[in-house]
């Protein structure tokens, strides 16, 4: 198919010119003489490249890009400026121009931009049909896989979705519990209701009390106005209690007695409200450890074991580690240049064999820190994260080998060092970064934990939830 360009200019000779020195090139050129009558026709028709005046009557360039950027209209943007107008080219990039081209144009310039601009957009077009038929043969609301394991998983979600049942999910950090009780909402009849989320982890058990449950103008200090919890918030909806293991025996009482009579006041105040909640809980440890531990009652966890959801991680999974990639690399075509399209075999190797302890949000943090890295359209294993994939002097150390030349102190030392750093990776991963609980699973003072993670460089900073959420946006996988 031959490429489809739009050039847009109140001079015709202008016009004439560049439609004669791209037909030269192969390229099929359609012209218009203001920007009303260009947007028409990129409306009604497939067009691959616009070239436009950014000063023109009526609408004028700038604008013409502005509602094409923002009608999202896939095509690239070339704009032609006069001289001293870079300042304006500039905003006009800012707002979503690919590049511009002072008047009188360049031949030559113009055909690398052209050549470079649509190159960009064929790469993108394909990635994009990529994404399409990932959806179509292996996504399920926003969670992608071929795993015989996830097919079940998701199975079992358009099986129960629709009772509006109470749902425990367990899974370790990162395996998508999020995703999943949004896709349990979305198949519920409270669908058109608010789903709401919180971390119980997150908060102090105040903080908590007041979140869930909401308070009463002055019931504490700083309390200077009503403010709604989330129970309230999700009435007619989904509220998911992420991480319902990290909650306190008191708040633990407090929570049965919703789920039993569907009934709660706000901190400070005497009114019985009543809501209407589907409750989804999820936990990155298994509830009936705790409850056998004496850390988590028993009652609570039959109100909230109605129907299990286990989660494999991701290294159970590990034939959806190519399909994630590339679904991560797809969904961030249009924040590099050029985009990033492939992976190599020894980077792809490497993501195989890496044991992924935060997940499906780990390896996506790791695509993305690829594409930034990448030098060029291909990610080679020198992109990858050190810790996903180490090298000499880089990351985690190699596994030590048995070479009885070495004294007997080095090898131990090195193994120690190795065992130490996986060990509280999985630690940070756990528990979302916080040192104080890290100290107390592992019976190491808080200390002793800051200079074991300043040691081995891990940021426990990158494993908070709140951390996730920034790199993530919006679609989870």
């Amino acid at each position: 198919m031959k490429r489809r360009i739009l050039v847009v200019d109140d001079t015709p000779l202008v016009c004439e010119h560049l439609s004669q020195l791209l037909q030269h090139d192969g390229f099929e050129v359609e012209t218009a003489s203001d920007g009303r009558s260009a947007l028409e026709s990129l409306r009604s028709n497939t067009f691959h490249l616009l070239i436009t005046d950014l000063r023109m009557p009526d609408m004028n360039g700038f604008e013409l890009l502005t509602t094409v950027r923002a009608e999202k209209l896939p095509f690239g943007v070339i704009v032609l400026t006069g001289h001293g107008d870079t300042d304006v080219a500039l905003d006009a990039m800012k707002a979503g121009a690919d590049d511009f081209v002072t008047k009188p144009c360049e031949p030559e310039r113009l055909r690398l931009l052209v050549a470079r601009i649509l190159e960009r957009r064929r790469l993108i077009d394909e990635l994009e049909q990529l994404r399409l038929q990932m959806r179509e043969h292996y996504s399920f609301h926003n969670m992608v896989s071929k795993s015989s394991k996830m097919r079940k998983v998701f199975d079992l979600i358009e099986q129960v979705g629709p009772l509006g049942s109470t749902v425990l999910i367990h899974g370790e950090t990162g395996t998508g519990k999020e995703l999943v009780a949004q896709a349990l909402h979305d198949a519920d009849r409270r669908r058109s209701g608010s789903f709401v989320a919180l971390n119980c982890a997150a908060l102090q058990e105040s903080l908590l009390e007041s979140e869930l449950f909401g308070h009463e103008k002055g019931a504490f200090t700083g309390a200077e106005r009503l403010k709604k919890g989330r129970f309230e918030i999700a009435d007619g909806g989904t509220l998911l209690l992420d991480e319902v293991g990290d909650v306190s025996p008191a708040m633990q009482a407090k929570l049965l007695r919703v789920l039993e009579t569907g009934t709660f006041e706000r901190v400070g105040g005497t009114e019985t409200i009543r809501v209407d909640v589907r409750i989804v809980a999820a936990c990155n440890r298994r509830l009936e450890h705790e409850v056998k531990a004496g850390r988590f009652r028993s009652d609570l966890f039959y109100r909230l074991n109605v129907i299990r959801i286990e989660l494999p991680p991701l290294r159970e999974r590990k034939e959806d580690i190519p399909l994630l990639s590339m679904h991560f690399i797809a969904k961030m075509a249009t924040k590099s240049s050029p985009p990033v399209t492939q992976i190599d075999e020894e980077a792809m190797q490497a993501l195989l064999a890496h044991a992924w302890p935060g997940n499906v949000r780990e390896l996506e943090n790791a695509i993305k820190a690829a594409i930034a890295m990448a030098d060029g359209a291909i990610i080679h294993l020198d992109a990858l994260p050190a810790t996903v994939a180490p090298r000499p002097g880089r990351g985690s150390p190699p596994a030590p080998l048995i070479d009885i030349d070495r004294p007997l102190p080095d090898l131990t030392d090195e193994l120690i060092a190795r065992v130490e750093r996986d060990y509280f990776t999985e630690l940070l991963a756990r528990y979302h970064g916080n040192v104080a609980r890290c100290a107390k699973h592992c019976g190491l003072s808080r200390r002793s934990v800051s200079q074991k993670l300043q040691k081995y460089a891990l940021d426990r900073n990158s494993f908070r939830p709140t951390a996730a959420k920034r790199d993530t946006s919006s679609n989870k996988a």
